[in-house]
């Protein structure tokens, strides 16, 4: 994702896709299993890209050793990204 300077890694779930469109990601996550309810998402931006700010996850997750907490569903789960002033 070097057009916003962005770096996505996972603790925990897996990605199913991830989709880059005016400046908003969309992550995709698989579903929750018995062993893996949620996923934890670490966003990292080493440069800032076009556009600027910093890429954030859009609604309220808990943080918990500096990745993101999303609770899965039985289905794919997506979350959107968004970059701040």
């Amino acid at each position: 994702m070097a057009p916003l300077g962005l770096w996505l890694t996972l603790d925990a779930g897996t990605f199913e896709a991830v989709e880059i469109s005016a400046g908003t990601v969309r992550v995709t996550f698989g579903p929750a299993t018995p062993h893996t309810p949620e996923a934890r998402l670490r966003v990292e931006q080493p440069a800032v890209g076009a556009g600027g700010g910093t890429i954030v996850p859009a609604g309220t997750f808990t943080v918990e050793r500096d990745a993101y907490v999303v609770p899965l569903n039985d289905g794919p789960t997506q979350v959107v990204l968004r970059a701040t002033a």
